[in-house]
């Protein structure tokens, strides 16, 4: 792949923002080509084209972070410092996907916004009526409501955020760097949100001319912060989820499950695991900290 032979893996670890500007260019081109071919499923198959021009680079990268896994096992305060490349490198690919998917939603013609992120439309259709559900604000659903217990928030929370994390283990043991797919998927959902935002406070900014759209992108930019609180912690627990999964999968692929290796691989895996889980705990009990004071 041509972009696999533009950016190294050493440059990449040595330099993970590089993946931001990677991601930003990939899935414009995604949406493109997307909406080009195949304009009726354009906004699933936009995430595909990433997933797929992602997976070269990023299956390298495991492999040299599954031998160093090997060879250097450690304690668990040394995990993070470990794959702290890694984390940072699906980071910036995280980051990069959420201000090219706010972008484009928010400067394409409306039409053509309508097609390109369709699905994505629904899933936030989706999560704004769970949330009139778990308020108390839709009738058909009172039994669900959690109203202003905490305690109900945090499981409810955290019983979606292991389902993710979950998923995000399976997709990268089974595809290798499966797990990209979900990342960009969960981005595109964020990039909406903050679309739609940015879009309902247009008229704030008609003075500045052709310029409003950019002053009202980014004022939805800007109130993205409020996600910070809680989604950091969650992010990286579902990241370090896709580490190691990709580390287990590469490891098989490479036969090592038949070796004394794999002992100290599935040990660090084990940790890693842990520590994914214990960053979707502190993440849910912020989140349900915030949405009790709001």
């Amino acid at each position: 792949m041509v972009l696999e032979d533009l950016i190294k893996v050493r440059e990449a670890r040595r330099n993970p923002f590089i993946m931001f500007f990677l991601s930003i260019l990939l899935s414009s081109i995604g949406i493109i080509v997307a909406y080009a071919t195949f304009p009726a499923s354009a906004s699933v198959l936009s995430i595909a084209f990433v997933t797929v021009g992602m997976m070269p680079i990023l299956y390298h990268i495991f492999l040299v972070e599954e031998g160093e896994e090997a060879k250097t096992p450690g304690c668990c305060t040394t995990f993070l410092e470990r794959h702290f490349d890694l984390i940072l490198i699906y980071s910036f690919i995280f980051i990069g996907l959420i201000v090219s998917y706010s972008f484009w939603y928010v400067f394409l013609p409306e039409e053509v916004r309508g097609s390109v992120f369709e699905e994505q439309e629904k899933a936030v259709a989706g999560i704004q009526y769970l949330k009139a559900e778990l308020t108390g604000n839709v009738s058909q659903a009172p039994s669900m409501a959690c109203s202003k217990d905490a305690f109900c928030w945090f499981g409810f929370i955290l019983e979606n955020n292991v389902k993710v994390l979950f998923l995000a283990l399976m997709m990268s043991f089974v595809y290798g760097v499966g797990a990209i797919f979900l990342i960009a998927w969960n981005a595109s959902v964020i990039g909406v949100v903050i679309g739609k935002d940015a879009l309902s406070v247009i008229a704030m900014y008609s003075g500045l001319g052709p310029f409003s759209l950019v002053a009202s992108y980014v004022h939805g930019l800007v109130n993205a912060i409020g996600l910070v609180p809680h989604g950091v912690p969650e992010l990286l627990g579902y990241f370090v989820g896709a580490i190691a999964g990709g580390i287990i999968s590469v490891a098989v692929t490479k036969g090592k499950h038949k070796t004394n290796e794999f002992e100290i691989i599935l040990k660090d895996v084990a940790i890693l695991l842990l520590i994914a889980f214990l960053l979707l705990v502190l993440g849910a009990l912020i989140e349900a900290y915030l949405i009790i004071l709001s």
